[in-house]
């Protein structure tokens, strides 16, 4: 008995959880997490950086070494 009961009533619970159809505001974590995303974001542009200026100066530093042994 109680198991029919039970069943109709999370039914209509379930129906009336409640309608997201109006935009929510920007809650706080979001907020923060966009900031987050946004400062990742920024780092890895200036890790590639550093990695493009340590590969051409690890090129000139080889060069260098090349024209030293050649005499």
């Amino acid at each position: 008995m109680k198991l029919s009961l039970l069943i109709p009533a999370c039914v209509l619970f379930a129906g009336c959880g409640g309608n997201d159809d109006q935009p929510r505001e920007p809650t706080v974590g979001t907020e923060i997490a966009s900031g987050y995303n946004r400062q990742m974001e920024e780092a890895r542009k200036v890790e590639l950086q550093l990695d493009q200026q340590k590969r051409a100066l690890d090129a000139a530093i080889e060069a260098s070494e090349a024209g030293r042994r050649e005499p």
